[in-house]
């Protein structure tokens, strides 16, 4: 469908036509439209030509739409947080010279009722706190074994409740998996066994937590696993987890300084490709799977998944990005001043 829909713009031997370069506002969304990628060739082709024409353009514009086309490049519409990105067009919106005060106010109004609404989330979560004290018992294991089995036996009982499911097997393996995942790191360093870069990404997807997250989010939305969903809602949570984990790894690596050989995705490439580009390289494959989870999300095929695990899976891979922006001093710029902006 995205090939006719561009192809309008493109001349005769597929490439667009340089024109289009003129429309500054055109050329934004072409780019915001590339990261709707399910696999495309000419989606491809809109990335590479609008990217190159903004990053040229800006030095000839006025200081606020440079500022907001360099914004744009650096989080793109689809693969950012919503409010995140409301926030600085609302930003670029007051310095235009023409202002539309009722649109403003409509925003300003709609982020104090999202900051209203995590407030009371962060109350909601602190009322769990009490269920990991447990002060009496002699071990600290045994402590937290014990609040664990109380959090784990409390979202059961919700879900049964509230949906009539039974999802304690489930979460039970799901836990059990991601202890695995740990111990399967805790012999690689201990033996200082530096494993494939292929088999640290499949433990390090379960070791994310993303799969663990959103098990629990699947059971807590009344969904439950059938023949026609299961393999489908496996392939989400891989694209979200797998996404979380490369740019963990490409972020932080350095902020860890791990000693040890259970390493990161980074490290492992180099040592498998001395002369390759490891960023490149993940920033590849983040991009592959975000083409596959848009497959998932959007190919329009029928699903009993809810509108809302999906739009949960799609912010939680957004996220990511923002959890995992280190600037050069190993501080994240992005995340405090998202957590400023939804708190404070």
């Amino acid at each position: 469908m995205a090939d006719d829909v561009l192809r309008k713009f493109t001349n005769d031997n597929g490439d667009f036509n340089h024109g289009l370069t003129k429309d500054i506002r055109g050329m934004l969304s072409l780019q915001d439209m590339s990261y709707l990628n399910m696999g495309e060739s000419s989606l491809y082709k809109a990335n590479e030509f609008s990217a190159k024409h903004l990053r040229l353009a800006i030095k000839y514009l006025e200081p606020s739409l440079a500022r907001y086309v360099r914004r744009s490049l650096d989080h793109p519409y689809h693969v950012s947080l919503m409010q995140y990105k409301a926030r600085h067009h609302l930003s670029y919106l007051q310095n235009l010279p023409t202002r539309n005060t009722s649109i403003e106010n409509l925003a300003l109004a709609e982020f104090q009722i999202k900051k209203l609404q995590h407030q009371r989330e962060i109350k909601e979560v602190k009322r769990w706190d009490p269920a990991a004290a447990v002060d009496s018992l002699p071990s600290y294991m045994i402590s937290c074994y014990k609040a664990l089995y109380t959090v784990t036996n409390d979202i059961a009982a919700m879900v049964r409740k509230e949906h009539g499911l039974n999802p304690i097997t489930h979460i039970k393996q799901a836990w059990a998996a991601f202890f695995d995942g740990f111990m399967i790191e805790g012999k690689w360093l201990y033996t200082n066994q530096a494993p494939t870069s292929e088999d640290y990404l499949r433990n390090g997807i379960v070791t994310s937590g993303a799969p663990l997250v959103f098990l629990h989010l699947f059971f807590l939305l009344g969904h439950d696993f059938t023949e026609g969903n299961n393999d489908r809602i496996l392939r989400i949570i891989s694209c979200t987890a797998k996404i979380m984990r490369l740019w963990d790894d490409m972020g932080s690596a350095k902020d860890e300084s791990q000693a040890g050989l259970d390493g990161s995705c980074k490290e492992l490439y180099h040592r498998e490709n001395p002369h390759g580009d490891a960023e490149k390289h993940m920033l590849k494959m983040i991009a592959s799977e975000w083409q596959d989870l848009n497959r998932e999300c959007f190919s329009g095929t029928n699903s009993t998944l809810s509108h809302t695990f999906i739009r949960a899976s799609l912010n939680f891979a957004r996220m990511v990005r923002v959890m995992y922006s280190y600037d050069d001093e190993q501080r994240l710029p992005i995340l405090e001043d998202y957590t400023r902006m939804l708190l404070f």
